[in-house]
């Protein structure tokens, strides 16, 4: 019967610790979110270019390695680019000054700017199609809505 003991013992430990740093992460994705959500961010022109034509801009930071594990994301990010065309695709490996930019510290990213270049979506990893389209619809919206100036 001890054995049972030190078995849940172990089991606690090892769940406990994988809590904290699941916890860790959440924690370091929420506070880089937070340093640019609703902040406008200079642009660069090829993103410039898309917020002219579509109102808004969709960027998802990917890695070859998050392509090959987290396809999930990439058939969302292939359907909302075909349907909006408003997609630019980043690879964190390469493209380290624009991650940094905007705060990426991990593939998938996927970050959605208003017509100004302000960030009004940003996530992590996984989101379904209807989630991420209600989010560029309502980006979209807005932008309508924004009178200029």
């Amino acid at each position: 019967m001890e054995w049972f003991y030190s078995l849940l013992a172990l089991l606690i430990i090892v769940l406990s610790v994988f809590l904290i740093f699941r916890f860790i992460g959440w924690l370091a994705v929420f506070l880089r979110y937070r340093n640019v959500k609703g902040k406008k961010i200079p642009v660069v022109p090829k993103i410039q270019k898309v917020l002219i034509n579509q109102n808004c801009a969709v960027l998802y930071f990917t890695s070859p390695i998050a392509e090959k594990t987290r396809s999930k994301m990439s058939n969302v990010i292939k359907i909302i680019s075909e349907e909006y065309k408003n997609v630019i695709r980043f690879d964190i490996t390469k493209d380290k000054q624009d991650a940094e930019r905007y705060n990426v510290i991990s593939a998938p990213t996927t970050i959605i700017l208003s017509k100004d270049g302000t960030v009004c979506e940003y996530f992590v990893g996984f989101k379904p199609y209807p989630k991420v389209k209600r989010m560029i619809e309502k980006v979209l919206l807005k932008s309508i809505q924004t009178p200029k100036k």
